[in-house]
């Protein structure tokens, strides 16, 4: 199978969005937002979703090129998702919490797709 690291870390995304998208107020909760903040992270978790189902779906049945675009897309997704939320979470401690955790899945999907990548070539 060509690049299965990223076709694993596709079908956890889809796994996610499905999770964040069902479980009302999870995305909040995740990261600490007041009560008041359920609509707009619930609108959040739609708009994550929206882009995230067709790009993991795209890295598991795109063959190989799907894949490797997809990664792409995944690692701008993380980049502009650490930025977006990095500046608009609700306190200081939600805004690291939410860098952390996308700035350090766009780094596992980097690794990952660099390990295909390799592991295509050899």
């Amino acid at each position: 199978m060509d690049y299965p690291l990223t076709k694993a870390l596709a079908l956890a995304t889809l796994g996610y969005s499905a999770w964040v998208v069902t479980s009302a107020d999870s995305l909040r909760a995740q990261l600490d937002d007041p009560v008041d903040w359920q609509r707009p992270a619930s609108r959040l978790a739609y708009t994550y979703a929206g882009r995230d189902v067709p790009i993991s779906t795209l890295a598991l049945l795109g063959g190989a090129q799907g894949a490797r675009t997809a990664a792409l897309l995944r690692i701008a997704g993380d980049v502009t998702d650490a930025i977006t939320l990095g500046t608009t979470a609700s306190s200081a401690a939600s805004r690291k919490k939410a860098v952390t955790v996308a700035a350090g899945y766009g780094v596992l999907n980097a690794l990952a797709l660099a390990l295909d990548e390799r592991r295509r070539r050899a």
